[in-house]
């Protein structure tokens, strides 16, 4: 619901204000990174922008309870889990006196949070063309939106020329009897959670990367851990080596991992929780945990632009420039139902904001550049074409890969498992995609994201002097073992 929260983010009484004006080039309607940084742009170039937000701040659920808060805890984990390995490889007796509880972790990424937000009260001052407003905003026409404060104070009815859409996601949860009973991301992440102790034994409702991420941090804890996959698989959709790879890590750290699952009803067992649910041959099973989390990824969230004509099958439709069927109407983040990513987020909103500011759409988004990892102990970061797509399209190619035990930096950390996948198109030598399960995966696949947006040919890879010792050597490891 539009506006509730448990706690609202720290803000600014300015914001609380209604908008200054009943006219600006452009309204923008939602705080997160398809919000904002397209706000910030117009500003820049001289347009006055409204942008309004329910938390009263920037960021989105990202930072309230999403990407920000959820990696600032599974690195957190990971560098502690990185430190005992270094110090049990080099044959200290202390190691295992290393340690930390869940509530550390959460002291930690509410530190994060609370900076951050303080960074965007900053950076929203600094731009004078942009009137902020804590509020929320109800669509007349594409042209006009109602805008009404939290507490129901005040109400005003604000033109624009042009609109941007960044109403975001929320959280799905499966139809299915007790799913109130599942926690998620809100209790996990969220600002100023309440719940800041995690049970001994947890049930996860879904093997996405939120899944797979939440039960890769749990592990590292010691948890008892099961998840639940309705697919034959975990991460459908992934690269299949790299998922392999997860599969094996999880076991490995004793995650019960249950695929074909397809969950039919959640209920209280005295003072644990109880999941049933049902495999392919029919069987029925039930699982008992302390607590069950429901990981089942995000939807867009429409609710009121349905009068506007422009929503499909669930999501806010748009073409490569971010505008929708209304020609002064863009829809940037996760309403669109693209790759509900920040990072994606962020351009579709520089490219609303600059399509705007030339007066005619000419920039394009490029949905093949965008990396996505997820952030399990080691990490795993695919972009651009796997195998799999570029043998459904008919693409003659070849495969490069790297171990990356060979690598000097992973050997100086001590995660020395994992590798570096290169895919090259044959006729042209372009890298045309590539994954990375490892340590830092995060950060590489950004240049491999580089090389294929540029149209790096693989040589060019295998000529960069990377800097030693880093894990991006590794790179131009890689394109070195290229052979025609």
């Amino acid at each position: 619901m539009l506006g509730k929260y448990p706690v609202l983010p720290l803000g600014d009484d300015e914001f609380k204000d209604a908008p200054h004006k009943e006219q600006y080039n452009t309204i923008i309607v939602g705080g997160g990174g398809g919000g904002y940084h397209g706000g910030f742009e117009l500003s820049k170039g001289g347009k006055s922008v409204m942008l309004v937000d329910d938390k009263g701040n920037l960021g989105g659920n990202c930072l309230y309870e999403g990407c920000i808060p959820s990696k600032s805890m599974a690195i957190t984990i990971y560098m502690m889990e990185k430190v005992k390995k270094i110090l049990q490889g080099a044959g200290s007796v202390s190691a295992r006196n290393l340690g930390m509880l869940w509530e550390d972790v959460i002291n930690h990424k509410e530190q994060v949070q609370s900076t951050r937000y303080r960074q965007h009260i900053r950076e929203i001052k600094e731009h004078q063309n942009l009137d902020f407003v804590r509020g929320t905003a109800k669509f007349i026409d594409g042209h006009t939106v109602e805008v009404q404060s939290l507490d129901g104070s005040w109400k005003k009815i604000v033109k624009g020329e042009n609109t941007i859409i960044a109403t975001g996601s929320v959280a799905a949860k499966i139809p299915v009897p007790g799913a109130d009973l599942a926690i998620g991301s809100l209790e996990l992440f969220g600002y100023r959670t309440s719940y800041r102790s995690m049970p001994d034994s947890i049930t996860i409702i879904g093997g996405g990367y939120i899944g797979v991420e939440v039960s890769s941090m749990l592990s590292s804890m010691g948890k008892n851990v099961t998840v639940l996959e309705m697919l034959p698989r975990l991460m459908s959709g992934w690269d299949s080596e790299l998922v392999s790879e997860i599969e094996k890590m999880l076991r490995e750290r004793n995650v019960n991992v249950i695929t074909g699952a397809r969950v039919s009803g959640i209920r209280m067992n005295g003072k644990q929780k109880e999941v049933s649910y049902t495999m392919p041959d029919g069987k029925n099973f039930s699982l008992v945990s302390d607590e069950v989390i429901m990981a089942a990824g995000r939807k867009p969230y429409v609710e009121g632009l349905e009068t506007l004509g422009i929503v499909t099958k669930g999501h806010v439709d748009v073409d490569s420039t971010m505008r929708t069927s209304l020609p002064n109407v863009y829809a940037t983040g996760d309403v669109t139902g693209k790759y509900m990513l920040f990072h994606s987020a962020v351009k579709e909103s520089v490219i609303a904001a600059w399509n705007i500011l030339h007066g005619t759409p000419i920039y394009e988004f490029n949905y093949s550049t965008v990396p996505v990892t997820v952030f399990t102990e080691p990490e795993a970061s695919v972009v651009g074409m796997g195998e799999d797509e570029a043998k459904s399209r008919g693409i003659a190619f070849s495969t490069i890969k790297y171990q990356l035990e060979d690598d000097a930096y992973a050997q100086i950390i001590g995660v020395k498992e994992g590798w570096i996948k290169l895919i090259v198109e044959r006729e042209t030598q372009r890298i045309i995609g590539g994954s990375i399960y490892g340590d830092s995966a995060s950060m590489v696949i950004n240049e491999i994201a580089l090389a294929v947006a540029g149209g790096a040919r693989v040589k060019d890879l295998a000529l960069i002097a990377h800097q030693h010792p880093t894990i991006f050597e590794s790179i131009d490891r890689t394109a070195m073992k290229f052979s025609v």
